[in-house]
C-alpha cells in the first residue's frame, strides 16, 4: 500500500514542535513511534499533509521520581517501561500492561504518548493509568496543561487535544501504602493481536494491611473509551483482606455488568462480558494473595 505524498520536517525541541505544528495547520500530524500512524496512512485511514518527527527531542524519554508523583516522558518506549525500577517498584500493573503491548520490536519503537494519543479503546496502556488514577500534561504554546486521564478520552480515535497540542508526559502519584495491581488482557494470538478485552485491577491496604481501602478496576476493548467501574469497586472497599477474598465473585459479576460491551469484529458482547468476569476474579484473587503476603512478611 502506498502512501500519499506529504511534507516531512523535524523538530528540534518540544517548543519548536509545537511553532511547526501549529503553523502546518489542523491536517498536521506529529511522528513518534509511529507504529499506528504509519499503518493508518497505509490504509489511507489518516492523510496529513504535513508529519513533524518527534524523534531528536531525546529529553522527552524519561521516568522519574518528583517527591511523591512519577513522571513518564510521553516518548518513553513500552520496552524500556516494562522492565523500569522505578515503575516495577511503585507500579508494576502499567509494565505488566505495556509488556504485552504488540511484538518486542513494536515495543522498541512504540511509545506510551502516542498509545494513549491514538486513543483506541483496546489500548493496553490505559486501564492501569486509569485504574492508577494517572494524569497527563499537555503541551501548548500559551503553556501546559494537567487533565485527568478519565477526561482526556473523547471516543474511539479522540481526545481533548487540540491539533496544535502534544502530550508531554503522565503524572502518577505513588503509593504511599501497601498496593498491588495486576493486568490481564485477551488476545488470538501471543505477540502482536490488539486486546478483545482488558482489565486492570489496583488495589491499596491500610498501613497495617488489615483492610481492602481503595480498588480501582479499569476496563478495556468492552466500551468506546476505557471505563473505569465504580459499583465492582467498592464490593471490597473497607473489607478484611480474608473477607474480600469472599466478595471476589460478586465484584466480578458487578464489573461484566457495568461492561456493557458492545459486538464488534473482534467479539461478541456476551463473550466480552465473560472475559470480564473471568479476568476479574483472577487479578482480585492475584491482587489480594499479594496483599495479604506483604502482610505476612511485615
Amino acid at each position: 500500500m502506498r502512501i500519499r505524498p506529504f511534507d516531512f520536517k523535524v523538530a528540534t525541541s518540544l517548543a519548536d514542535a509545537l511553532n511547526q505544528l501549529d503553523q502546518a495547520g489542523s491536517n498536521a500530524r506529529v511522528l513518534a513511534g509511529g507504529t499506528d500512524l504509519v499503518l493508518n496512512m497505509k490504509k489511507k485511514n489518516i492523510l496529513p499533509s504535513t508529519l513533524i518527527s518527534l524523534h531528536p527531542i531525546k529529553n522527552l524519554e524519561y521516568v522519574e521520581e518528583k517527591n511523591e508523583m512519577i513522571h513518564i516522558g510521553a516518548l518513553a518506549k513500552h520496552a524500556d517501561l516494562a522492565i523500569h525500577p522505578i515503575l516495577e517498584k511503585y507500579v508494576s500493573i502499567l509494565c505488566q500492561a505495556v509488556g504485552l503491548i504488540g511484538s518486542w520490536q513494536v515495543r522498541n519503537i512504540g511509545t506510551i504518548g502516542g498509545n494513549l494519543c491514538n486513543a483506541s479503546p483496546a489500548a493496553d496502556a490505559v486501564p492501569p493509568l486509569l485504574a492508577l488514577d494517572a494524569a497527563v500534561v499537555i503541551a501548548t504554546l500559551q503553556g501546559e496543561k494537567t487533565v485527568p486521564i478519565n477526561s482526556f478520552f473523547c471516543g474511539p480515535g479522540q481526545t481533548v487535544m487540540k491539533p496544535n497540542e502534544i502530550l508531554k508526559e503522565i503524572l502518577i502519584k505513588k503509593p504511599l501504602k501497601p498496593s498491588a495491581g495486576c493486568y490481564l488482557k485477551l488476545r488470538r494470538r501471543k505477540a502482536v493481536d490488539i486486546s478483545l478485552a482488558g482489565v486492570a485491577f489496583q488495589a491499596e491496604s491500610d498501613p497495617s494491611g488489615q483492610r481492602i481501602e481503595q480498588v480501582k478496576i479499569a476496563l478495556g476493548g468492552v466500551a468506546p473509551t476505557a471505563i473505569r467501574v465504580p459499583d465492582a469497586e467498592n464490593c471490597l472497599v473497607g473489607l478484611s483482606i480474608e473477607d474480600a477474598f469472599q466478595k471476589i465473585p460478586m465484584c466480578a459479576d458487578k464489573a461484566a455488568n457495568a461492561a456493557k460491551p458492545i459486538d464488534d469484529v473482534r467479539a461478541t458482547a456476551d463473550y466480552k462480558r465473560t472475559i470480564v468476569n473471568v479476568f476479574v476474579q483472577r487479578c482480585a484473587q492475584h491482587v489480594l494473595t499479594t496483599l495479604k503476603n506483604y502482610r505476612g512478611q511485615s
